[in-house]
Order: structure tokens, then sequence, then C-alpha cells
């Protein structure tokens, strides 16, 4: 048995829309080590085609340092969608336990979340992989099939 995609199947996949997970950065911010549990920004991304072009639209959430709260050993920040709209994310870090859960929310509704203990990627990289939700502002783009070269 073999874990490789054809060709055909990967078109399938991208017609269909595909979702792609992403691990951020923390966050670090001197003499605010209350942070360090955070990310910096949280990527979400989705491809799909549209009008026979292959587009990624993506979507950006930075914190929003002033709903910070520690309630006991839990650490809680929301961010917010830089394109705008009711688009939030909740980040909790359990400091007794390691364990980090996520919410992603539109319009008051929860449209996706994850939760991991003690593993910054396997829990980043889950959280993003639900991609952009229906109503999610975002950035739409043509995606191109190979990157541009590098001049020398």
């Amino acid at each position: 048995m073999t874990n490789e995609i054809t060709k055909e199947e990967a078109k399938k996949a991208m017609e269909k829309g595909t979702h792609f997970g992403f691990v951020p950065h923390r966050l670090e911010i001197k003499g605010f080590s209350k942070y360090n549990h955070f990310p910096l920004n949280v990527l979400f991304m989705s491809l799909a085609k549209k009008d026979g072009k292959q587009v990624r639209g993506i979507a950006v959430y930075e914190p929003d340092f002033h709903t910070y709260k520690k309630d006991g050993h839990l650490n809680l920040m929301r961010y917010h969608n830089i394109y705008g709209g009711d688009c939030f994310l909740y980040i909790v870090y359990d400091e007794s336990n390691g364990k980090y859960y996520g919410e992603k929310q539109i319009n008051n509704k929860k449209v996706g979340s994850a939760a991991g203990k003690g593993d910054w990627h396997k829990f980043f990289a889950h959280l993003t992989i639900i991609g952009l939700a229906k109503g999610e502002r975002c950035l739409f783009k043509d995606f191109a099939e190979k990157p541009a070269e590098k001049k020398q």
C-alpha cells in the first residue's frame, strides 16, 4: 500500500477545495512572558477552482491584547480577522496541564475548534486545517501553478 496521491486525485481535491494547516510563530514580547503561550498570528487558507482558475483564500488573525485574561491557571486571548467582519479566534492555554484549546467563530457561530496537549505544532496544524468558513472575511488571489523563479 502506498501513501502517494495520483495526479487525478490531486486534481479532484483541488476542484472540491482543499485546506492546509499552518503552524504560527510564538508571540515573544520582551518583558511580557505572559504572552509566550500565544501565537504571533494565525493563518487559515483554502484552495479551490473558481471559474476554471485555481484560487486561494486567506484569513489572518492577530491578537487583541486588551482581551488577554488570566483566570487561575487558564490564559485566554481573542484574535481578530485583519480583513474585518465578526470573525474571531479564541485561544486558551491551561498552565496546569499544558493543554491548548482554540475556537473560531464567524458571526457569533462556532465554525471549528481544536484541542491538544503539549505539542504546539500538532495543535495549530489541527486548528488551522479547518480552513475558511462560509461568511469569513478573507483575501482571494489567483494561485500560480508554479512559483516565479528567482532572478540571480
